[in-house]
């Protein structure tokens, strides 16, 4: 059974999901009817990642560290959630670029689905995925591109008529 913190950002509120193997989703509220579920008891990794994304929006934290539960996830999904995880803070990659590091070079659509059905917004960073040009391309959380913008702008990164400037 999942239980669940709501955390008040600068975005908005994330409604985090854990169950006792780690998280299980992350959900921007905002204008969103989400069902009423009781928070349960305190859990700790709930706690901690509280205690992780206030630290990432007041810019200390630069890097997620919180067990995640993966299951239910096709293996190219898997892949490219691992590799998001690992683009440095304040920096984008696109999703050819993606796709071909988790070892499908011609699956730039596939790496884009996989990021749209990324179940830990912010944690696994998909805002920083972006399309070949440096414009923003689908963002399924609450706000949208908008959001994305404004999480990559958080992270210091630059915009010019609604496209991303990459840094080299």
């Amino acid at each position: 059974m999942d239980t669940y913190k709501d955390i008040n950002t600068p975005i908005g509120t994330l409604r985090v999901s854990a169950n006792e193997t780690g998280l299980t989703n992350i959900t921007l509220l905002n204008n969103k009817k989400e069902d009423s579920v009781s928070e349960s008891s305190p859990s700790v990794i709930l706690e901690e990642a509280q205690t992780q994304i206030d630290a990432y929006f007041s810019g200390t934290l630069k890097e997620f560290n919180l067990p995640l539960d993966y299951s239910g996830m096709t293996t190219f999904q898997l892949k490219a959630l691992q590799v998001t995880s690992q683009i440095p803070f304040g920096e984008v990659i696109t999703y050819g670029e993606l796709a071909t590091m988790a070892g499908s070079p011609r699956g730039a659509r596939a790496a884009g689905g996989a990021m749209a059905r990324n179940p830990f917004m912010l944690v696994v960073p998909c805002h920083r995925v972006v399309a070949s040009d440096g414009s923003m391309h689908g963002y399924s959380a609450e706000g949208e591109i908008g959001t994305k913008q404004r999480l990559l702008e958080l992270e210091g990164l630059k915009f010019v008529n609604g496209k991303v400037l990459f840094r080299k």
